[in-house]
């Protein structure tokens, strides 16, 4: 069995852009994770003898970089199609996000009433056989329909 170090903290993480980090969260990050620089701030003389990357940095746009790099003509790609926007998309009157979810909850609940039917009368089956075989009464029911079903089959 492998044995978890005790410290579950990130080992590799130096900094970390967090801009609108509440007290709390930065407070349990500086007593937990005391090597971690929350929002670093530009110094000539770097952070804590280290080099702060520009990256780390909240004014730099991240991807800015990359992007210069990149001929515009690779973004093209060759024989797609872009499928029409519904109309009720395309409209002012897009739905709220509130009114997505209770669709899509109305949708799953449609889609799922089905299996909670079953699994409602799959409960019920399982409630009488158990109340069949737990109850003397119902026991004693069964016995005298099964003898009366004897009686009168040989009569």
């Amino acid at each position: 069995m492998r044995r978890m170090p005790e410290d579950h903290s990130a080992e590799s993480l130096r900094w970390l852009l967090w801009p609108k980090i509440d007290k709390d969260s930065l407070e349990i990050l500086a007593t937990e994770c005391p090597r971690i620089s929350v929002n670093p701030k530009l110094s000539p003389f770097g952070f804590r003898g280290k080099d702060v990357p520009i990256e780390a940095f909240p004014d730099t746009v991240l991807d800015d970089l990359f992007v210069r790099e990149i001929n515009p003509s690779t973004w093209a790609a060759c024989g797609f199609t872009l499928k029409p926007v519904p109309p009720i998309l395309s409209s002012s009157k897009e739905l709220s996000l509130a009114e997505k979810f209770r669709l899509a909850f109305v949708e799953r609940d449609a889609r799922l009433a089905p299996k909670r039917a079953k699994n409602a009368r799959q409960h019920q089956r399982r409630s009488d056989r158990e109340w069949m075989e737990m109850s003397a009464e119902a026991k004693a029911i069964v016995l005298a329909s099964q003898v009366s079903k004897s009686l009168h089959g040989r009569n």
